[in-house]
């Protein structure tokens, strides 16, 4: 008697085409989570700094500013008011340093955010919010090709997310 010892061509054949129907049902799955994942990652670090920036008014006293799209286009950072017009509003006051400033938090590839009319939110050292230009409570909707999240930032400070665009 002989005994077999491996696999047939026809049961090797059926096991990578085994593996090729659930690799392509997985992959583009995989690709969505991870669009997902960069959405609900850059949305968290734009709430975060929020969150960060209210906290450093508070401890300090100070009046803080976060703004949309500084000193780039993707880019949100926290700075300083000093209370002089001459810095505060010069043009080159997001690429400027003064103790106390953020670090620049850049949006992942590919995600996009939108704060309406809003140029910034300011915080006072009493930790309440005012947003330049718009209103509030203010609805930052971040975006990542057709799906979006909704970031609303109240008066007070609470930050909630939204995955569907908050009533009017």
């Amino acid at each position: 008697m002989r005994s077999e010892h491996g696999y047939t061509l026809f049961e090797l054949l059926v096991v990578v085409g085994f593996i090729g129907v659930v690799s392509a049902i997985a992959f583009p799955m995989f690709l969505s989570s991870d669009a997902l994942n960069d959405l609900w990652t850059s949305s968290e670090r734009m709430g975060s700094l929020i969150r960060q920036t209210r906290f450093k008014a508070i401890s300090q006293n100070r009046t803080y500013q976060v703004r949309f799209d500084c000193p780039a286009a993707g880019n949100v950072r926290a700075l300083v008011m000093t209370g002089n017009p001459a810095v505060d509003d010069a043009g080159t006051r997001c690429s400027a340093n003064q103790t106390g400033d953020s670090e620049i938090v850049q949006m992942e590839a590919g995600i996009d955010f939108d704060p309406g009319t809003a140029t910034a939110l300011q915080v006072t050292g009493r930790g309440v919010f005012t947003a330049l230009g718009a209103a509030i409570p203010l609805t930052v909707s971040v975006t990542h090709g057709s799906t979006a999240r909704y970031l609303i930032v109240s008066a007070t400070g609470q930050i909630s997310f939204s995955n569907t665009p908050p009533s009017p």
